[in-house]
């Protein structure tokens, strides 16, 4: 019987992250002109093995079914295609659906703003693409780099010093 994704966080000031779902903004998080950025694969490799990894797209590029076939031979990651419209109300939803006190997000745009700041932990990530100032300011944490984003949660103790009060 295989045990249920959880990761907790206890951090020494008194604030507890219990999560089991980590929601990923596909492009420019994630990926840069499609493709994802050198070291984002492997972590997610690794995160699915802790997490339930999500990666919600409007799929602007047309890489979503690529990239899906690509990490479903070497993780178990959802990915979600949003509808045309408004993406930023669509990801809260999806969120609320998945449980806000129980699930991460990490992002950089304008239509991640709503998620992250509504997440058990919202980050944002100053990419090649850069960030809006809402995605930043609704934050707990902000990365230049995805794959230290990423690391936050392989590595817990990193978050200690960013996060604590």
């Amino acid at each position: 019987m295989t045990s249920p994704k959880n990761l907790e966080i206890d951090l020494p000031c008194g604030v507890f992250y219990d999560l089991t779902n980590l929601i990923l903004d596909l492009n420019g998080t994630l990926t840069v002109d499609g493709n994802f950025i050198d070291g984002v694969e492997e972590r997610l490799q690794e995160l699915s093995k802790l997490l339930n990894v999500y990666l919600l797209t409007a799929d602007t590029l047309q890489t979503a079914d690529g990239i899906l076939d690509r990490l479903q031979k070497r993780a178990a990651i959802t990915v979600h295609k949003l509808e045309s419209g408004r993406g930023d109300i669509q990801k809260l939803i999806f969120l609320e659906k998945l449980g806000r006190e129980h699930t991460a997000a990490i992002g950089n745009g304008y239509n991640d703003a709503l998620m992250l700041k509504e997440a058990a932990l919202g980050i944002c990530v100053i990419g090649p693409e850069g960030a809006s100032t809402e995605a930043m300011l609704a934050s707990r944490a902000v990365f230049l780099n995805i794959c230290d984003a990423l690391d936050i949660f392989l590595k817990t103790n990193r978050m200690i010093a960013t996060l604590r009060k």
